[in-house]
C-alpha cells in the first residue's frame, strides 16, 4: 500500500463492480436486450438504452490496445516514484478498460497478451491490473 490513494466515487450502479475486484473477481455487464458487452459499470445500456444489464465475471484476458509511460508522479513528494505504464486493454469479452500494465520494466507492445491480477492499493481499495501474459 502507498501513503498517497485516491478513492474512486462510487455509486449503486458502480457497487458490484468494486466488490468483484475486492474478491479478485473482473466484472462487466451485459445487455440482456442487445446482448452488447458493456463497461464501465452504468444503469442503462449505452447501445440501446435499455435497463437490462446482468453482470458476468470476465476470465481476465485481453490484449494491448494503447499505452503511455507516465513519467511524472500524481504527486509531488513522491520521491520514490518510478515510471509506470498506463494503457486501454481490450478485454476478450469484447470491451475496452483503462488499467496499469505490468510489462516486467518493458514496455508493452500493441496487441501483446495481458491477463488481470488485483492489486490492493489500500485497505478498503482494490485495483484490476494487468501483466503482460507468459
Amino acid at each position: 500500500m502507498t501513503g498517497h490513494v485516491i478513492h474512486p466515487n462510487t455509486s449503486l450502479d458502480t457497487a458490484p463492480y468494486w466488490e468483484g475486484c475486492r474478491q479478485g473477481r473482473l466484472l462487466f455487464q451485459r445487455c440482456s436486450s442487445c446482448q452488447s458487452a458493456v463497461f464501465h459499470p452504468r444503469a442503462l445500456c449505452p447501445y440501446c438504452l435499455a435497463d437490462a444489464l446482468e453482470w458476468e465475471e470476465s476470465k481476465g484476458g485481453g490484449e494491448v490496445y494503447s499505452f503511455t509511460v507516465q513519467h511524472i508522479p500524481v504527486f509531488a513528494d513522491q520521491k520514490d516514484w518510478k515510471p509506470i505504464v498506463l494503457g486501454i486493454i481490450h478485454v476478450d469479452e469484447g470491451y475496452h478498460m483503462f488499467s496499469e500494465i505490468d510489462a516486467n520494466g518493458a514496455e508493452p507492445s500493441i496487441g501483446q497478451r495481458v491477463q488481470v491480477y488485483f492489486d490492493r492499493v489500500d485497505a478498503d481499495l482494490v485495483l484490476p491490473k494487468f501483466r503482460v501474459a507468459a
